[in-house]
């Protein structure tokens, strides 16, 4: 049976973790799937309001006969990966994922060209549908990811903003004996 899905589009977000230009195919917690982790600040309500709707939303589609609230909902808090990064406990994480490549786009739209990183900390609207699967005997709801809007980079990336620093990092990244 096809799995209904609740299209969503977030409101500005900050980005973590991401595999956007590539999937993810290294490391212990690997899937093989392109994907973006955002953060969403505790104190943002209508944000978290808009993806508890879209999960409820998404549930209602899978199981309208069977819905009710017992739900494994796509957010996460941060507090349980501060080993990571201390300002996690201030945000609540959600994580879209595609075995097909995304949209990428630049604040005015445009094509992300490959030569740019959405960067840890950067403002991002994050594009993609709910759906509900059973995870181990238990109703889930699963976020997949269709695309991503740069809005503004990372005040953490402006730091690393030279000429130089930037063709140093390109040359890093693509010199496989570095």
């Amino acid at each position: 049976m096809p799995i209904d899905y609740f299209h969503i589009t977030t409101p500005p977000v900050v980005a973590y973790v991401n595999h956007l230009h590539v999937p993810d195919i290294e490391g212990e917690d690997s899937d093989d799937r392109y994907k973006i982790t955002i953060l969403i600040r505790k104190q943002d309500s209508d944000c978290i309001k808009a993806i508890v709707d879209a999960s409820h939303a998404a549930a209602q589609l899978e199981w309208p006969d069977s819905w009710d609230n017992v739900l494994n909902m796509p957010l996460h808090d941060g507090i349980d990966k501060c080993a990571t990064w201390d300002q996690l406990a201030d945000y609540l994480m959600c994580t879209f994922h595609s075995y097909h490549p995304p949209l990428l786009q630049m604040p005015d739209g445009s094509i992300m060209p490959r030569s740019v990183d959405i960067s840890i900390g950067a403002s991002v609207r994050v594009f993609g549908a709910m759906g509900g699967i059973i995870v181990n005997g238990e109703k889930t709801i699963d976020c997949y990811l269709s695309g991503v809007q740069l809005l503004s980079d990372s005040p953490m990336a402006a730091e690393n903003t030279t000429v130089y620093d930037r063709v140093e990092q390109l040359i890093d990244r693509y010199l496989p004996w570095r």
